[in-house]
């Protein structure tokens, strides 16, 4: 490579390959080989360049620093690198293929990655982090801990069962750097390794980069602040706005700029530098446009994934405990709070038939004797009504009866259909209720209604008439009162691991959650609370497992029907982490998770019928995942209906529809957000 300065203008002969050589040539030299690289970011007038045309050799079996102000761009570059993101346009070799390609190895065991972030599960030991990537790397125990015990001597790392989140941010950020070295790759990337690192340490760690290019011929490219700290890189190449300055050893850059340092140097070149490129690169951003493939899922990085999950289950054993009895809790709660009579509910009783003065009082004869009917009528009132003498306080609603009442009663009864229409409005039990709440109204008035027959039915008994040939002069009237950011995932997916390994592994966790929730569930319900299953007992379990169990609500109706109400638990892991692949922020997930929950509650027929919702809501609402499986499972257990019945099937159908279209889904958005950032 020559630098020349003319014209107070800075340029590079870098060692490019000629178009005309073949790229396997090149390769075998050359460990990363980027050309005319350009990364964007934004859209339309907001799209601004991160790399622009940016040309880059780094050799194998060199450390390669790559220098630059914050911003620069060295974190988008290296991100390319690792096949975390992809170019818009240029040409990007990494160990001789294509970053993601098969058989590449990157990103995969190939690579070790430390990003700026900490990127380590703080519940993990030392050495559970270790074992945790070895598990996706593939690698043996015997293996695993004697790099453990090698890189705690070289890095002086406390012992390997002390907790990440114990350890002092130095400490961390050796424990990170250790992950990135542990499996032996051929390429390491390091993004700010020395940061927060004493100085000591940081010269062994730079000793130890260099024995591992110079005697295992690994490649080694490493991002720092600390530029004269460099200097112990085979090649040095300086970046800014986008584009590399210049690339050469740190001994030909002091030499031909002639000065004492490299900060001395990078000034220089940022002096110099005053050439302003204009990003107009619209015929360039189509040549990438790269097809989805459907990724190998891999059995070893599935295990690690899925041994990791219950690891940080299992820590927080609190959390764990109130997420596996919440199910049953919601059903044991739901079963004393929801779908039972209410009680204590005041009632007025205004008897006009009543006067003391006259020796009207209530008397309780059971014989056919026409006298204070009013009294044994009120006698048959259910005890969840409390009668209030008068109007005074608060109440329900009153209940009038009239001075003459059982007078008018008795000349009702013998006049039949001849009956005047003073004697009809005299014999009427006059109810005035409070409507504010139409629940309470409509059982109130069910409770009325019922008494009323139970008191005909008896008193004509009592008669010697037929007990159902009874009238009931009841008139009821309504008054109208007025719920990435430690930088993990990268890591992980750089080590190989799929975004499908991902969501598989929290699919088969949160399953066998959910399964042990599902049994507490139906404990409670059919043996503590005593829900009678009218149907296959088998199928409702299938479609709650399917729909999964947030809460079962069980009640009794006006007609004693029973009512199940499930919540849609898989429904929501899925949609959970549709969520989170789509949000940035655990506020924004969370906002999201809230925002989307009620609606899809109330719209699909759990709180109220669907039948009173308006028709073009109906529609709607049979179009929601939970739907159909509230349906299925009312079926079951109400009509005893089984899994040949399209009412029980539809469940689950729909249910498996829903879990492919969201996880389809997430996939779509993970793949789009990679290539958008």
């Amino acid at each position: 490579m020559k630098i020349g300065v003319e014209n107070s203008d800075v340029f590079v002969t870098s060692h490019r390959v000629s178009e005309t050589n073949n790229n396997a040539t090149a390769s075998a030299v050359h460990g990363v080989i980027v050309r005319n690289a350009i990364k964007t970011y934004g859209v339309g007038s907001n799209r601004y360049p991160v790399l622009n045309e940016l040309n880059m050799m780094v050799k194998k079996g060199t450390i390669y620093g790559l220098l630059g102000a914050s911003g620069c761009g060295k974190t988008t570059l290296l991100s390319c690198l690792v096949g975390r993101r992809s170019l818009n346009s240029g040409e990007l070799l990494v160990l001789g293929h294509e970053p993601g390609s098969a058989n590449s190895g990157v990103p995969g065991p190939k690579v070790g990655y430390m990003p700026q972030e900490l990127a380590l599960y703080g519940n993990f030991t030392i050495k559970e982090t270790l074992f945790f990537f070895g598990g996706i790397y593939n690698l043996k125990a015997t293996f695993i801990n004697s790099q453990c015990e090698f890189l705690s001597k070289l890095l002086d790392l406390p012992p390997c069962d002390r907790y990440v989140k114990t350890l002092s941010g130095g400490q961390q950020r050796r424990v990170s750097f250790a992950v990135a070295l542990f499996h032996e790759p051929e390429l390491l990337i390091l993004d700010e390794p020395t940061v927060g690192v004493d100085p000591l340490l940081s010269h062994s760690i730079w000793n130890h980069l260099v024995r591992q290019s110079v005697d295992h011929g690994r490649t080694v490219i490493v991002t720092t602040h600390y530029i004269e700290e460099a200097r112990q890189a085979h090649t040095i190449g300086l970046m800014r706005s986008g584009r590399l300055l210049v690339q050469d050893s740190p001994e030909n850059l002091l030499n031909n700029f002639r000065a004492p340092s490299l900060e001395d140097v990078f000034l220089k070149l940022c002096i110099k530098d005053d050439a302003k490129n204009p990003f107009d690169s619209e015929h360039r951003l189509s040549s990438k446009n790269p097809g989805y493939k459907i990724p190998r899922l891999s059995v070893h990085r599935i295990g690690a994934l899925i041994r990791k999950n219950y690891v940080l289950s299992f820590r927080n054993i609190g959390i764990f405990l109130f997420t596996y009895f919440l199910p049953a809790l919601q059903a044991s709660l739901f079963n004393v709070t929801l779908g039972h009579e209410p009680t204590g509910l005041r009632m007025a009783i205004v008897n006009d038939e009543l006067d003391i003065s006259q020796g009207r009082v209530c008397n309780y004869t059971t014989d056919c004797e026409y006298s204070m009917l009013s009294c044994r009528y009120l006698r048959y009132i259910k005890d969840n009504i409390i009668q209030v003498t008068g109007r005074k306080g608060q109440v329900w609603g009153v209940v009038h009866f009239g001075w003459n009442f059982s007078k008018e009663f008795e000349m009702r009864e013998s006049d039949g259909d001849a009956a005047e229409l003073a004697n009809i409005i005299g014999s009427q039990i006059g109810i005035n209720m409070d409507s504010s709440n139409q629940q309470i109204g409509v059982f109130i008035e069910k409770w009325l209604l019922e008494a009323f027959g139970d008191f005909v039915r008896d008193f004509r008994g009592a008669c010697g008439n037929v007990p159902e040939a009874g009238l009931l002069p009841v008139t009821v009237a309504g008054v109208f009162i007025t719920e990435r950011k430690q930088g993990l995932l990268d890591r992980c997916m750089v080590a190989g691991v799929k975004m499908p390994e991902i969501l598989l592994s929290y699919l088969i966790n949160q399953f066998t959650v959910m399964v042990g929730q599902t049994a507490l569930v139906y404990v409670s319900m059919l043996l503590v609370f005593n829900i009678p299953c009218q149907g296959n007992l088998a199928v409702a379990i299938l479609i709650t497992l399917l729909q999964g169990l947030v809460g079962i609500s069980f009640g009794k109706l006006n007609l004693k029907y029973l009512k199940i109400i499930i919540g849609n638990y898989i429904f929501y892991i899925i949609l959970g982490l549709l969520i989170s692949t789509g949000c940035d922020n655990e506020m924004g997930a969370l906002s999201l998770s809230q925002a989307s929950f009620l609606p899809l509650l109330v719209i699909s027929g759990i709180c109220w019928p669907i039948e009173g919702m308006p028709l073009y809501l109906r529609k709607i609402a049979y179009i929601m995942p939970l739907t159909y499986a509230i349906e299925s499972v009312r079926c079951i257990f109400s009509r005893g209906w089984g899994i040949e019945q399209s009412s029980v099937y539809a469940g689950v159908l729909v249910s498996f529809a829903w879990i492919f279209v969201f996880l389809a889904l997430c996939l779509i958005v993970a793949r789009v957000r990679k290539f958008a950032s």
